[in-house]
Order: C-alpha cells, then structure tokens, then sequence
C-alpha cells in the first residue's frame, strides 16, 4: 500500500465511513464518480469523432514515398548544379582581375602621381645633411 493509500485506510477506520452503503470503506474516496472510473474524461461523442480522424490516414504509400525522394533528389541536382555554374562564374572573374592586376608589373603602386626628384634635388639634400663634406655631384 502506498502512503495515501495507507492514510486514507487509517482515517477510515478512525472516522468511520461516510456513507452507510456496504463496502463503501474499501471504494476509492479519489473524488470521482461511478461515472468516471473507468478512466476516460471525454465524452463518447468527442470518442466518436477521434476514432473517424484516426481511420483517415496521413501517411504516404511506398511509391509515393519513392516518388517524393526522387523528385527532392532532382532539386539538390538543380540546385548543385547552379552552385557550380556560380562558383566557376565567380572564379573567372577573379582570375580576370588577378591577371589585369599582374599585367602592370611589380612596381607599379596604386598613385602613379608620385613625383620624381631631378638631380638638383637630389645635390641639395646632400648639402644639407653633410655641410662639412664635400658632396660630389650625382
């Protein structure tokens, strides 16, 4: 016996039962009714209607299964393929661009602007930084 179950037996035999009808002391005081012992809480309509929904069957047949896989096999072919065609796209535009990129040469930067000093430039510098010594002419 369980410890409800042995608490509901020791109040019984303390207080007494309730009801006078024989054989009341060993039924259940769970609160449910005659009505509900058997364990189900809808009614037999609502049992009814559940029964009809589970005899209209959802799954698929074998056949339709198949065909469903080979329809879906179909589409990720479709959808592998254009990936690839993308990917071979974009790879001949970089390679594109890498080429053009190297068709300058290496000592090209991105300012061609950039200003070359003349030699008088260049005689100028020298005397500055080396007054003492004779700069010969570059």
């Amino acid at each position: 016996m369980g410890k409800n179950q042995a608490y509901k037996a020791m109040q019984r035999s303390r207080l007494g039962s309730s009801s006078g009808a024989p054989g009341a002391a060993d039924a259940p005081e769970d609160g449910m009714g005659p009505s509900q012992t058997d364990g189900s809480f809808h009614s037999p309509e609502w049992h009814a209607a559940r029964l009809a929904s589970l005899n209209k069957t959802h799954t698929v047949t074998w056949e339709e299964f198949k065909k469903k896989q080979k329809e879906d096999e179909l589409k990720r072919g479709e959808l592998e393929a254009d990936k690839d065609k993308m990917m071979r796209e974009y790879r001949a535009q970089l390679d594109a661009e890498r080429a053009q990129k190297l068709a300058h040469g290496r000592n090209h930067s991105k300012s061609d602007s950039k200003s070359f000093s003349s030699k008088k430039g260049k005689w100028a510098t020298c005397q500055m930084m080396f007054p003492a010594v004779l700069c010969t002419r570059l």
